[in-house]
């Protein structure tokens, strides 16, 4: 059994998946890490929407491609998981509430769903996270 569940925000997929980007280095080291504990990782549909992108611009169309696939196999490690309208209403009390223009629809539900589900933190290197009290891996 899985002794902790961490949602894995797009800023990490990226890293891991661009060689070039400054996190890269940390974010793989983290996730062997993190790999050798008992975690269940998860992210939701928003993230993995945002990834997609992210990569096809950043990185190229092949590797947001080979990033579906990787994520939509049946032996990832990796579950992703749907905004239902509740978590996407607490998202919206989320954002309203956030006072930086910094902070993306996207990471208001990556919180709404962390609270929602009673997940033991986020595997990112946002900072505003942590300024909202959840515990972050990064």
């Amino acid at each position: 059994m899985k002794s902790k569940t961490i949602l894995v925000d797009s800023d990490i997929f990226v890293a891991i998946n661009k060689s070039d980007d400054s996190n890269h280095k940390k974010a793989e080291k983290l996730l062997e890490n993190l790999l050798t504990q008992q975690v269940c990782f998860v992210t939701t549909n928003y993230i993995f929407s945002e990834t997609i992108t992210v990569l096809s611009q950043k990185v190229g169309h092949a590797a947001a491609v080979k990033f579906v696939s990787d994520i939509k196999v049946s032996k990832s490690d990796f579950e992703v998981y749907w905004i239902t309208p509740e978590i996407e209403e607490e998202a919206i009390e989320i954002f309203n509430k956030q006072t930086s223009k910094n902070v993306s629809f996207v990471d208001c539900t990556n919180m709404a769903f962390v609270r929602y589900k009673d997940m033991d933190g986020i595997f990112s290197f946002d900072s505003i996270y942590k300024k909202n009290g959840f515990k972050t891996y990064g």
